[in-house]
């Protein structure tokens, strides 16, 4: 099974993802997660806009960021489309163009 993990940016700290809506949402993550080969996917708190969510697939941390209202908002439908295009910034990064995302 995926991890699906939680940090602070400003200190590394993890922290729960415990809004009530946020259920399906997890469990659409781990289930993308088991499909496409990750072992851990983790999210990180911007430190200066709590809304922000970076995501970081694997062991690559990404220039790619999901709103924080994906998860209060239990919009389980849109994370799928999230996590394929954090998949494609992770891609372009290999390939040398992480600098076009800029």
């Amino acid at each position: 099974m995926s991890d699906v993990l939680f940090r602070n940016e400003a200190d590394g700290s993890r922290f729960e993802m415990t809004h009530p809506r946020a259920g399906q949402v997890l469990a659409d993550v781990r289930e993308w997660a088991e499909h496409n080969g990750f072992e851990q996917v983790v999210f990180w708190r911007d430190a200066d806009d709590s809304s922000k969510l970076w995501v970081q697939l694997g062991e690559h941390r990404l220039n790619y960021w999901i709103p924080e209202l994906t998860f209060s908002e239990g919009q389980h439908e849109q994370v799928e489309m999230q996590l394929d295009y954090a998949r494609g910034a992770q891609r372009r990064s290999a390939a040398g163009f992480e600098k076009f995302d800029r």
